[in-house]
């Protein structure tokens, strides 16, 4: 059998034009993978979201390397399509969704039981392609890393983006006053319409002072969580807003400039920097994520 997938036979750019430089191309006679154990599970895809450590990985700047050729992709979604011997919880025809480190953009995926979560009710194929990465990342991140409470205050940057979106909803699930960074005025209407307390445009006047006065007119001391994709220079100026006691969760560095946090700052304000990395999204948080969403929130 044979299927459809997008392989990466080089390293390089894959937003350049068709060409012989183009990394990734379409291959229409890929081998389907086949069952690798007793307990594994074949997946039809049919849904599969791009995120900012696909591109990476593409052009040989991610963390992990895999050997080329390879096949790129992480969180997907789709139907049952195979099941090993002792596969007890799932059945063909299911659906599910998942994390891997590879493979996702194909229209097979092999994974074991153990890594697979039923699809929740009323969250749809295309919206579950997105649920692991951007909403895993953020759930590990802000609720069993920061353990967000009521009341605390969220500072979101990036917060149009995957990850920043769904921090954004987690937040305001948590009971969290959310503020988020974004650029472009339709970005900040966006933001508006799903209850952001505050959204800042980036593009517009200075981040700090709208957030300062927003802080004062609400009367409160600073931002008690800080989520941080984006790194860079807004990353050390953010730091200004700190609540005593704060955190910051490193998410990652899509401005592609990794800050130095100071520590005489660290020190003064008593605040911790967590990491985070999709390393540590397992099936146990991504269950505890699928019982808790609200309808609005799997729409995203």
């Amino acid at each position: 059998m044979v299927m459809e997938a997008l392989v990466c036979r080089k390293l390089g750019d894959p937003t350049v034009p068709l060409s012989d430089a183009t990394p990734i191309s379409v291959s229409r006679s890929h081998p389907v993978p086949e069952l690798t154990s007793p307990t594994a599970v074949r997946i039809r895809v049919r849904a599969t979201s791009l995120n900012y450590a696909n591109y990476l990985q593409i052009l040989g700047k991610y963390q992990e390397k895999p050997p080329l050729p390879f096949i790129p992709g992480s969180d997907y979604s789709g139907v049952v399509d195979s099941v090993g011997d002792r596969v007890s919880r799932f059945k063909v025809g299911d659906k599910v969704c998942s994390f891997a480190s590879l493979g996702s953009f194909a229209e097979f995926i092999v994974a074991e039981e153990k890594d697979l979560l039923l699809v929740p009710d009323g969250c749809d194929l295309v919206a579950a392609g997105a649920l692991p990465v951007a909403f895993g990342t953020s759930h590990v991140a802000l609720v069993h890393r920061a353990q967000l409470k009521p009341g605390q205050v969220l500072l979101v940057l990036g917060a149009a983006g995957g990850v920043g979106l769904s921090a954004v909803q987690i937040g305001k699930v948590c009971g969290a006053v959310v503020i988020a960074v974004a650029r472009g005025e339709p970005k900040v209407r966006f933001l508006q319409s799903m209850g952001v307390d505050h959204v800042v445009d980036l593009g517009k006047g200075n981040v700090i002072e709208s957030v300062k006065h927003f802080l004062k007119a609400r009367g409160l001391k600073g931002v008690d969580v800080l989520y941080d994709p984006v790194g860079g220079k807004l990353t050390k100026e953010s730091m200004k807003l700190l609540n005593w006691g704060a955190q910051i969760l490193v998410i990652g560095f899509a401005s592609g400039e990794v800050p130095v946090i100071p520590a005489n700052i660290a020190l003064v304000k008593f605040m911790d920097s967590i990491g985070v990395a999709t390393t540590y999204i397992n099936p146990m948080f991504l269950k505890t994520l699928s019982c808790n969403c609200s309808p609005g929130y799997r729409r995203a």
